[in-house]
């Protein structure tokens, strides 16, 4: 992984995994759905200003891989909040970020992507850390429900970062803007679908434009790294911000831990260093 790819990927694991915080932070105040629909809205100009900023050319093919991408996103993000109104949070959560990690992986393998040895190791770790930092012992309990959720939830995410490594790199973020207004069109359907009131409560609202902007920047951030580096090693790099957003709430929420989540938190560091060295 180049330097600048793993810069990319980087601000991208803490932007995303920052927005997920603040994202749960107002998702505790407010309807769940009603925060990702309006989270979503709030990082649209954002990123469509970034991608007239930094020049962006218009390809259909890669807009509609941003629309693709868009449905992936909105799709997985939906069934991660209800997997875990109806599941385990210790379940749905590893199950959602660990096949969202593998299948680019399988993706990639058959497209012909062969990582070196000490690469392949870091995946390993990245792999077993995504379990581990998702995995909550006092909550997990195995259904049905949960199973479907996260696989649907991981596939959802992983079709998204499939779609944003397959544009290219005179598109510039034109897919991600597309991708963004998909998804944030998708949220606000099912918003309205099961009803959830068309406004978060005043206290959600900062958080809730907070979330937008920094998913906004960060997904900016993750489709360039996308078009740059090779699939398999951005799709299990990305797979890890969940780290990020379990350390911010142990630091700021005082939430208590357990001892698998920081030795998975550990495991991620080890994983990020040994891709970055091969």
């Amino acid at each position: 992984m180049t330097a600048d790819v793993l810069v990319f990927v980087l601000l991208s694991i803490g932007l995303i995994g920052s927005a997920d915080f603040f994202g749960g932070i107002a998702s505790k105040r407010s309807n769940p759905f009603s925060v990702a629909a309006w989270s979503q809205w709030a990082g649209f100009p954002v990123i469509a200003v970034v991608a007239v900023v930094v020049g962006s050319d218009v390809i259909a093919k890669d807009v509609l891989l941003g629309v693709a991408a868009g449905v992936g996103s909105g799709v997985g993000v939906l069934a991660l909040y209800r997997g875990f109104s109806v599941g385990a949070i210790g379940v749905v959560a590893p199950i959602a970020a660990t096949f969202a990690a593998m299948l680019p992986i399988v993706v990639g393998l058959v497209a012909g992507e062969r990582p070196s040895g000490i690469v392949s190791v870091g995946l390993v770790l990245g792999l077993v850390s995504v379990v581990l930092v998702g995995y909550v012992p006092r909550t997990a309990h195995l259904s049905m429900e949960s199973l479907v959720h996260g696989l649907v939830s991981g596939a959802g995410l992983a079709a998204m970062v499939i779609a944003y490594s397959s544009t290219s790199d005179e598109s510039g973020l034109t897919s991600a803007v597309a991708g963004r207004l998909t998804a944030a069109t998708i949220a606000t359907l099912a918003a309205i679908a099961i009803r959830a009131p068309l406004k978060v409560s005043r206290d959600a609202v900062a958080s809730t434009v907070l979330a937008g902007v920094l998913a906004g920047v960060g997904m900016g951030f993750f489709v360039t790294a996308s078009q740059q580096g090779d699939l398999i090693l951005v799709g299990v790099a990305i797979a890890l911000f969940p780290a990020v957003t379990v350390v911010l709430a142990a630091l700021f929420l005082h939430e208590r831990l357990a001892r698998t989540q920081w030795f998975g938190i550990v495991l991620a560091f080890f994983a990020v260093a040994a891709i970055s060295i091969g």
